[in-house]
């Protein structure tokens, strides 16, 4: 049995599916404030990507974020995010064979946990309504081990870990020992999440690239044999 981590937002879910979320704040902020919702998602995008350069777990405590623009512009808070989730969460829905792949790697045999930079604040109440809690055996988010994707503890224990984002899905944990699964377009988003992380992926290859998460499963047995039969 293989522990395996299969991250959320751009993974399981769409990362569209915090949109209107976003947008909501922005335009309570700017209706409150004066100034255009584009300039308030600016400046929160900036504060979030000054973070995730620094690698910071408070880079995904987007409240945090958003009540720090909010004072920038003389408002003492910014809207509660987890209540707009909750007006919002009947929008959200599982990408297309996710469950399945899900289902077919516990009938396997393995363990398997959701792997989010998401704050558990956050990421649970999406979980729990979506049924994601019943598939998987935990869920591991970056407040709990006060780091993203990116320290030793984050991974403890960890053998396989599936993502669409080549920094913290395949870079980092290629560095702990983890056989890595990249959902997407590696060649696409390993150019943009390179220059947008100031981080050297020239050189970062995952151990498979899949198109459909209806393939990760199978996937992910050839790359566990594969490490059995030839161990470093």
């Amino acid at each position: 049995m293989a522990t395996i981590l299969i991250d959320l937002d751009g993974t399981l879910i769409p990362l569209s599916a915090w949109r209107p979320i976003f947008i909501e704040l922005c335009e309570k902020i700017a209706e409150e404030t004066g100034v255009r919702p584009e300039e308030v998602w600016r400046r929160a995008r900036q504060k979030n990507l000054e973070l995730l350069r620094a690698l910071d777990w408070k880079a995904f405590d987007w409240q945090e974020i958003f009540t720090e623009v909010a004072r920038e512009f003389g408002l003492s808070q910014a809207p509660d995010i987890v209540v707009s989730l909750q007006r919002h969460l009947h929008t959200f829905a599982l990408n297309e064979g996710a469950a399945e792949a899900l289902v077919k790697l516990k009938e396997m045999g393995h363990r398997v946990e959701i792997a989010t930079n998401g704050h558990a604040r956050y990421q649970l109440p999406v979980i729990r309504r979506l049924g994601l809690d019943r598939l998987v055996d935990g869920v591991r988010t970056s407040d709990t081990y006060q780091c993203p994707k990116t320290c030793p503890e984050y991974f403890k224990n960890a053998d396989v870990i599936i993502g669409d984002n080549p920094v913290f899905d395949v870079y980092f944990p290629k560095k702990h020992g983890l056989i890595t699964v990249f959902y997407g377009d590696w060649k696409k988003e390993s150019i943009e999440h390179s220059q947008r992380m100031s981080i050297d992926l020239t050189t970062t290859e995952p151990d498979a690239v899949v198109n459909t998460l209806r393939d990760i499963p199978d996937v992910v047995e050839r790359l566990l044999e594969k490490k059995t039969a030839f161990p470093m």
